[in-house]
């Protein structure tokens, strides 16, 4: 199986109404994902290997960046990587469940449980 990725590309989300760049990067131990704004951790998104899928229990996103773009980059960049893995997903937490039924190209990485 090919290692999970251990830096992704910035991704922002960029807009004229949300001009935030947000840097998202896999964690060294490889248990979630981390948002970053200006070299601060605004967000992570937790994820659990089992029984070969990729299981997303929980999304955190701190207050004051909520509606900025800053979990749909951590949701985005997680997806994209399972697609280059190859691996399926099981999307327990609300707002990964949410983001995939509004960007239905990622529902065909939702494993079948």
């Amino acid at each position: 199986m090919p290692r999970p990725l251990t830096q992704a590309p910035p991704y922002g989300g960029l807009t004229k109404e949300n001009p935030m760049q947000v840097d998202v990067k896999l964690s060294p131990g490889g248990d979630f994902y981390a948002a970053e704004v200006d070299g601060k951790q605004v967000g992570l998104l937790e994820l659990v290997r089992r029984d070969g899928v990729i299981v997303y229990p929980h999304t955190e996103v701190q207050p004051e960046y909520e509606g900025n773009g800053v979990g749909a980059a951590l949701v985005r960049v997680a997806l994209d990587a399972v697609r280059a893995e190859g691996a399926k997903v099981v999307p327990l937490c609300w707002f990964v469940r949410g983001w995939i039924a509004r960007h239905p190209d990622y529902a065909d990485l939702v494993a079948d449980v």
